[in-house]
C-alpha cells in the first residue's frame, strides 16, 4: 500500500490511498535511483489528515556525516577522471541527517507548496520505501496535447535579480543533459524539437532549462521513462560510466532520491525526486547533489549542495 499527497503545479492539494499491482495495470509508478519498479492502482482519496497520521516514524540508525572536505575530495577525483576523458560528467550527491528536528510535517508540506509554487510538492509513505517528502523543480516526462515533453534541467546558482549570464561550466552541465534527452527520445521515432534556454527559478535557486518535445503520441509511456532514467541531470554521462563513479565515489545508498514518481491515471506527470527528504522519529535526512563537469571548483560544488539542503532545512516548520 502506498500514501500519497501531492501538489501539482496551479492545482489543489490531493491525497490518496494505492495497492500494489502489476506494471502493465498501473496508474502510478515510484521509483528509486535504482534497483526496481514499484507500481501501484485503485487510487481512494483520503482526508489530509489520515495521511498525516504516523509520518515519520521509522528511527533512522546509521548516523554518517559527510564533511566538507570529505565530499571535496570526492568532487576533485571525479574532476581528475573527466579531464582524463574517462566520462564528461557526473552528478555527486551526499546526505545530512538534521538529528533531534522537532518538525510538523504538514505545515511544512503546506510551506514547501507556497515556496516552490512552480514545482511538483510530494510526499509519501510506505511500508519499504519508507516516509518522503520534496519539492520537484523537474519534469522527467509529461503528455501534451501534441505529444510528450522532457525536462533538460540543470546547472544551479542563487536566484538573482539581475539578468545575469550563466558561466560555461553550467551552460556546459546542461547541455550534456539536452543532448542526451534528444537522443533517448529519438529512439522512440518522431519529430524532435527543443525550446530556447531560460533560467528556472526553484525557490531560493535557479537553473537552466530546456523543453524537449517529441510528437510522437503514442509513446509507449513506460518504456520511454525507463529509457531517459537516470537523465544526465542527476547521474551523468555515459551513463554506465557516471553511475560506475557514483557507486564508487558517493558510497551510499540514495534510496529513493532521484528515483522518479510518475502519475498516469489521466495523462502522464512524471518527476524526478529532487530536494528530497526522508523523516524519520529521530530527525530528518535531506539530499542534495551537484552535477561536476571539467571545470568544477570543489568548494563551489559542496556549496551547492548546501543551497539545496538549506532551501529545504528554511521550510521546516517547527512542532
Amino acid at each position: 500500500m502506498l500514501d500519497l499527497i501531492i501538489r501539482l503545479p496551479g492545482e489543489e492539494i490531493s491525497a490518496t490511498r494505492l495497492i500494489a499491482c502489476e506494471l502493465e495495470e498501473s496508474t502510478v509508478l515510484l521509483r528509486g535511483f535504482k534497483g526496481q519498479i514499484f507500481a501501484f492502482n485503485q487510487s481512494t482519496s483520503i482526508p489530509q489528515s489520515t495521511f498525516w497520521t504516523g509520518f515519520g516514524l521509522e528511527k533512522f540508525q546509521s548516523i554518517v556525516k559527510t564533511n566538507a572536505a570529505s565530499y571535496q575530495e570526492k568532487v576533485s577525483k571525479a574532476v581528475e577522471a573527466i579531464q582524463r576523458h574517462s566520462l564528461n560528467k557526473v552528478v555527486l550527491s551526499r546526505d545530512h541527517f538534521w538529528e533531534g528536528a522537532q518538525a510538523s510535517a504538514e505545515q511544512t508540506f503546506k510551506e514547501l507548496s507556497e515556496r516552490f509554487s512552480d514545482g511538483t510538492v510530494f510526499a509519501f509513505k510506505h511500508p519499504v520505501l519508507g516516509d518522503w517528502m520534496g519539492a520537484s523543480p523537474e519534469v522527467l516526462l509529461q503528455k501534451t496535447d501534441h505529444g510528450y515533453q522532457s525536462m533538460s534541467l540543470a546547472g544551479t546558482r542563487l536566484k538573482s535579480a539581475q539578468n545575469i549570464s550563466w558561466g560555461s561550466k553550467e551552460q556546459e552541465e546542461q547541455n550534456f543533459v539536452t543532448k542526451e534527452i534528444i537522443n533517448k527520445l529519438k529512439e522512440f521515432g518522431g519529430n524532435i524539437t527543443t525550446s530556447l534556454q531560460h533560467t528556472q527559478k526553484a525557490g531560493p535557486v535557479e537553473h537552466l532549462l530546456t523543453w524537449v518535445s517529441s510528437d510522437n503520441t503514442s509513446l509507449n509511456e513506460i518504456e520511454a521513462l525507463e529509457s531517459l532514467h537516470p537523465t544526465p541531470a542527476i547521474c551523468g554521462t555515459p551513463t554506465k560510466k557516471a553511475k560506475q563513479m557514483i557507486e564508487e565515489l558517493e558510497q551510499y545508498d540514495r534510496e529513493m532520491y532521484t528515483g522518479y514518481l510518475a502519475l498516469m491515471s489521466t495523462q502522464l506527470h512524471a518527476i524526478v525526486l529532487l530536494r528530497s527528504m526522508k523523516w524519520h522519529s529521530n530527525g530528518i535526512r535531506f539530499f542534495a547533489g551537484g552535477g561536476i563537469t571539467k571545470d568544477s571548483v570543489p568548494l563551489n560544488e559542496w556549496k551547492e549542495t548546501e543551497y539545496k539542503i538549506s532551501a529545504l532545512k528554511d521550510s521546516i516548520i517547527p512542532k
